[in-house]
Formats: structure tokens, C-alpha cells, sequence
């Protein structure tokens, strides 16, 4: 490997100054006041949030105004939520199509599934068995509904994703769509998005294509135009924001599909009620956050340039986190080198996976390590097969349960030692 590729590989860490500036900026980012101090390695299951975005959701919820009066509050919170929306086709690349918001990513997920499987012509609807019940489960629903076959591809159990060979033995000229997760929630590994997609449209080059990026979204940059994606979901909290809010990008040819929406209103127009203004502040606020941390990390340009160098800088300083866990330093032992741990899918190229790790125990149940962790002031979570939302991806791996250990990109080197040390104690 030569070191070009082992920097890639093995990450760069931000400098301590931007770490701490970064770290300033959010709340609870070392104790709560239930738990005091403590180290949070629990992001995929939420995430820190600004402080900006709390302050701002104090100010900003009290006004009685709807977005769509004559007085001059409605105009601000008007301008909030067309901003809001702006910024999420800067976030992900996008140059036309529609945006929209729901309560969850999951609700936004089976909306534009919905539209498709019932609109597209074609006998069959593809996804995989590593899917979020998000999609997987609106997939079988509505394929049902609209007599079509669901076609499920196989996970692959040593890497945790899902191979596009394997995925393309199941699409034909008759699948309408194909709906996979960008980055398992379970496992951590990265789909190869660009190859599946492009091995797809060999196939059917007018194939719709759904994404769920909830997972991936906090971890590297999108490009829907790119990638040539119909619909994408994702939800705010994952990425430093507020929780309640999922949100939707349907491309241009998606948006004009029959949908539920308020009829008499444009087709491509895809809310459906009254949109909460405070919501897309939020998200807002989110994206002036990574454009000033591209900034920092020396971005010039436009904002979507500032944007991208931030995940990239977010992607590098994550991966030196992971590599860390992985394989210590010289002053600590990586789980790699601690007996009775079992490291899951991860193979030498850190590269074809967000920061997310799946670990087991010799002896030990996955419930019991959780809790010594969070007694000793780590939190971190265990996936069980006895949980709806965890069963069928950890079944398509072939596990009954798993330790996820989720850091993000204002945790530090030094909490990764502490997690280490905790794990050395613990499995002893």
C-alpha cells in the first residue's frame, strides 16, 4: 500500500484547536446532567445537538404565525422554510427536483416509495435484507398492494453490505424500482452506491432509484445529481439537528408522479399540511455549521464547495477514529489485540465503511457489555435480534446480537483510548 492510500486509509484527525471549536459548539458534548460526564459512541442512534439549534428552537416556536399570512412574522418564517429547503438541495447537490418534510425519515421513505411502486410501470420492486424497516418494509407494503413481486438480495455476511452482483441478479427490464440503504445502520459498511446504480441502469436505464441516507448522511458527502438518484430520505438529528423532522428529495421525473398531496396545488409539490418553519431553521443552521467548518478547513468558493470539504474533512478525522479503535497506538491496545472481542465486517480498507462498529463478546452478552460501558461513563447500544427494528438485518449477517459502537467527528483520540481501556477491563 503505498502512503497515499495508507493516509486515506487510516484517516487524519482534526487539529485540537478546530476539535475544540468544533466541541464548543455543541450540547452535552461530554456529561448530561442524568449521566454527568460521559463519552457519547451512540450517534446512530441519535447525535449531539448545536447549541445554536436549541437556542434557536426556544426563540423561534413561539410565534402563533403560519408561514402563509400577510404579517410580517409569516414572511420571516416563510423565508425559513424556503431556505431550509434551498439548503437541502445545496446539501445534497441537487439542481432540480423537489424537497419535502414529514415527522420521520421513515414516513418520508414509504411516501415516495408509495408513488413509485404504484406509478411506475414494471412487475417487480428489488431491495436487500441489510434494509432499515423503512424501506424494506415499505417496499413488501406497497408491492403487495400494487401486485408486484418483491425481490430481496442478500447481504454479504463477512463484509456487511450488500454486493451489487448480488443485487443485480434480481433486477431485470421489469423491476420499476430498486431501494437500498447507502450505509448500514447495523453494520457500518458503505454500499457501493455508484457502481450498483450505474450496473442497474445497464439493465433498465430508466429504473427508479430510492436511497435511504439516514445513516450516511452525518459521515461523507451526497451527490444526487451525480449519482442520478429519484429519491432520497434522510432525517436532521443524525447530522447535529433537531429530531422530528424527516426529509424527502424526490428528483424532477419522481416529483410529477401521482403522490398524495392537496390536489389543487402543484403536482410537483409534495407536503402535504403545514410544514414547521423552526424545523428548517434548524436544518439551516445545520448547513451554516459545515460551511463554516469547510471554511475552517480551507474551502474558498461557493457554499456547496464549502460543504463538501467539510464531510470530506469529517470522512478523514472519523476514519483516524475508527483506524484508532481498530489498532490502538503505542500506548494502547486496539480492539484488534484484545482478546475475547470479536470485531465484525471490517475488512483492511476502512475506506468502504462509515464510522460505525459491530462488536460481540466471548462469554458475554452484548445487553450485559452495554451496561458495564455506560457504567463506566460510555454510552453505547446493542442491536438484538428480539428488536422489529434489528431482526431481519442481523439475521441476514448471521448474528443474534451485536455491541454498536458509533462515534462522530467531534469525539477525540482521547475518548477512543478511554473506550479502549473500558473494553480491556470488562472482557477480563
Amino acid at each position: 500500500m503505498d502512503r497515499t492510500m495508507d493516509s486515506k486509509n487510516t484517516g487524519e484527525f482534526f487539529s485540537d484547536e478546530l476539535l475544540q471549536e468544533i466541541r464548543a459548539k455543541m450540547d452535552y458534548v461530554d456529561y448530561d446532567p442524568y449521566a454527568g460526564k460521559r463519552i457519547y459512541f451512540d450517534n446512530a442512534g441519535g447525535s449531539l445537538r448545536l447549541k445554536k439549534c436549541s437556542e434557536f428552537l426556544a426563540a423561534e416556536t413561539a410565534f402563533p404565525d403560519s408561514p402563509n399570512r400577510p404579517s410580517k412574522a409569516s414572511a420571516h418564517l416563510k423565508e425559513m422554510v424556503i431556505k431550509g429547503m434551498d439548503d437541502t438541495k445545496l446539501f445534497l447537490g441537487a439542481k432540480s427536483g423537489s424537497v419535502f418534510s414529514s415527522q420521520t425519515a421513515s414516513r418520508v421513505l414509504y411516501h415516495m416509495t408509495q408513488a413509485i411502486v404504484f406509478n411506475v410501470p414494471g412487475s417487480n420492486v428489488v431491495t436487500t435484507d441489510l434494509e432499515h424497516p423503512a424501506t424494506y418494509d415499505s417496499a413488501k407494503y406497497y408491492a403487495e398492494i400494487a401486485g408486484k413481486e418483491l425481490r430481496v438480495a442478500s447481504a454479504n455476511r463477512m463484509t456487511g453490505a450488500a454486493d451489487a452482483e448480488e443485487i443485480m441478479r434480481h433486477v431485470d427490464k421489469d423491476t420499476c424500482m430498486l431501494s437500498f440503504i447507502y450505509a448500514s445502520n447495523i453494520t457500518g459498511a458503505l454500499n457501493e452506491v455508484e457502481s450498483i446504480i450505474h450496473e442497474a441502469r445497464k439493465i433498465k436505464p430508466d429504473i427508479y432509484i430510492l436511497l435511504d441516507a439516514t445513516q450516511h448522511i452525518p459521515h461523507g458527502p451526497i451527490d444526487v445529481e451525480k449519482l442520478q438518484i429519484d429519491a432520497i430520505g434522510f432525517t436532521q438529528y443524525k447530522i447535529l439537528g433537531k429530531r422530528g423532522q424527516g426529509i424527502g428529495y424526490v428528483s424532477e421525473r419522481c416529483s410529477k408522479l401521482p403522490h398524495e398531496r392537496t390536489l389543487e396545488g402543484a403536482i410537483t409539490d409534495w407536503e402535504v399540511g403545514s410544514v414547521e418553519p423552526a424545523a428548517w431553521g434548524c436544518w439551516s443552521i445545520v448547513i451554516d455549521y459545515l460551511c463554516w467548518l469547510g471554511e475552517r478547513l480551507g474551502a474558498s468558493g461557493d457554499r456547496r464547495q464549502q460543504i463538501i470539504s467539510a464531510m470530506h474533512g469529517i470522512e478523514m478525522h472519523e476514519r483516524a477514529l475508527l483506524h484508532r479503535m481498530l489498532h490502538g497506538s503505542e500506548s494502547i491496545k486496539g480492539l484488534c489485540d484484545i482478546s475475547n472481542v470479536n470485531v465484525h465486517f471490517v475488512g483492511d480498507d476502512l475506506t468502504k465503511r462509515d464510522c460505525i462498529l459491530s462488536m460481540t463478546f466471548d462469554g458475554k452478552p452484548s445487553g450485559v457489555a452495554v451496561k458495564q460501558y455506560i457504567d463506566n461513563g460510555i454510552v453505547v447500544f446493542d442491536r438484538v435480534a428480539k428488536s422489529v427494528l434489528s431482526r431481519r438485518q442481523l439475521h441476514a449477517v448471521g448474528l443474534e446480537e451485536l455491541v454498536r459502537v458509533s462515534p462522530m467527528h467531534f469525539n477525540t483520540a482521547e475518548e477512543i483510548d478511554r473506550f479502549l481501556e473500558v473494553t480491556a477491563l470488562i472482557v477480563k
